[in-house]
């Protein structure tokens, strides 16, 4: 039986190596995820109609200017009085061309503080920009570290089943000469069992760890992380002080808050404008002529007109007042936001400082413990194997060696996600 499982094991390992998944390194991870996540394509483009709208909020400056050009063809009949025919009368043929041009001499500051505020508005998308840029590199690294730490646990179970093969095949050997006990050997099958338990889960988490980088990145299929050494380099001792007081200055979150309280700003500057008048100049020039012939050589008949207007809503319903409500309201939430941005970033650094020093003293108590369950399996090995020690303890000592692998796995990629998490906050590699 245990050979027919090792052969399952070996044809599905040899089917995965068929059907191998493309491997990426780190750097080709982040570099797809940025130009294929959904959330950075989506503020790619809310940059760009910002910074259209802040064209627009321009050319408001600018006159307006418009065109027209018209031919039409009239004409009437009458019955004359000494034929009794009818007989046509009037220009069968009417060309109009005409130029008109508007400027907004004054507005009350309105297209002023418009501008402002779409500048505001693209300060802010671009803020946006950065803190998604830093969300989504942060999300891609955990699912390349956490396809990385998948392959490492297959590994740690492959060498668990391979450990608990070993024991049984040595229970089963003292079995036969009659060194030991019928229940010995059934623990033993046991254990093997659990190990094979452990591989079929761990290469199925493995497949979803890989599948998930896959669809992180914008990659059909399963996607295999290159490991790195250089990743696992430790950091020195950081100046948490120096890096709180960077990060509350440049921060993404940050920078994004402040963005958004310049733009309500902007925006209550804008409705405040409504309260003062509008001066207008509008200036126009036509061309016309009437001619019995499509397109005639009748000389054109020139007119022009200037005008200044004066406009100001004495009432309008309070559209004013609730404009400026409204946007006062939005200042005062952006402000709100802006103090909560700032203090949720501090809670976040403590949090992920901690996260970082946490998983570097697990590092180094799991590398100990490693090395020492390492040597306690073989010291119980040895001694079942001479007799002088039970199956319980050498499994004992199997299972705190394959717990001691799992925890160093796992604290050596926290590690690398605690990273990734405070330069995700502070906006920049440490």
């Amino acid at each position: 039986m245990r050979l027919l499982t090792l052969l399952a094991l070996s044809s599905s390992a040899s089917l995965a190596l068929a059907q191998e998944p493309r491997r990426v390194t780190l750097d080709e991870a982040l570099r797809r995820a940025a130009l294929n996540q959904p959330v950075m394509v989506q503020a790619r483009q809310d940059v760009r109609v910002a910074s259209a709208q802040e064209r627009q909020a321009f050319g408001a400056f600018l006159p307006t200017i418009s065109t027209n050009l018209s031919t039409s063809k009239s004409g009437s009949e009458r019955i004359d009085a000494t034929s009794g025919r009818p007989v046509s009368t009037g220009i069968p043929y009417n060309d109009q061309l005409g130029l008109n041009a508007s400027l907004e001499l004054f507005t009350g500051f309105r297209r002023g503080a418009n501008r402002r505020a779409a500048s505001a508005t693209t300060g802010l998308r671009e803020a946006t920009q950065l803190r998604q840029e830093y969300a989504v590199a942060l999300s891609t690294k955990q699912a390349f570290f956490n396809a990385l730490a998948a392959a490492e646990l297959v590994a740690v179970a492959e060498t668990r089943l391979r450990r608990a093969d070993e024991q049984l095949k040595l229970t089963s050997e003292k079995l036969r000469l009659g060194a030991t006990t019928r229940s010995d050997s059934l623990r033993g099958r046991v254990e093997y069992g659990n190990a094979q338990l452990q591989l079929i889960q761990a290469r199925a988490d493995l497949r979803n760890a890989q599948s998930s980088l896959g669809r992180a990145i914008g990659l059909e299929g399963e996607v295999a992380p290159v490991p790195d050494t250089a990743l696992e380099a430790r950091l020195g001792a950081l100046d948490t002080a120096a890096l709180r007081r960077e990060a509350l200055a440049y921060a993404p979150s940050v920078r994004e808050a402040e963005a958004s309280v310049a733009s309500a700003r902007a925006s209550l500057s804008a409705s405040r404008a409504a309260y003062l008048p509008t001066l207008t100049a509008t200036g126009s020039s036509s061309w016309a002529r009437a001619d019995s012939a499509f397109l005639g050589g009748a000389p054109f008949t020139r007119s022009w007109s200037l005008r200044l207007q004066l406009s100001y809503p004495i009432f309008n319903g309070f559209t004013r007042e609730t404009n400026i409500v409204t946007a006062d309201a939005n200042a005062t939430a952006a402000e709100a936001r802006l103090r909560d941005a700032r203090l949720a970033l501090d809670a976040s650094l403590n949090q992920v400082f901690a996260a970082l020093e946490a998983a570097a003293a697990k590092i180094d108590v799991a590398r100990v413990s490693v090395a020492a369950a390492e040597e306690d399996l073989r010291m119980q090995r040895e001694r079942y194997r001479l007799g002088s020690s039970t199956i319980i303890e050498v499994l004992s000592s199997q299972v705190a060696l394959d717990q001691a692998q799992v925890d160093l796995v796992r604290a050596r990629y926290d590690y690398l996600i605690a990273r990734a998490q405070i330069e995700a906050l502070v906006g920049h590699a440490l």
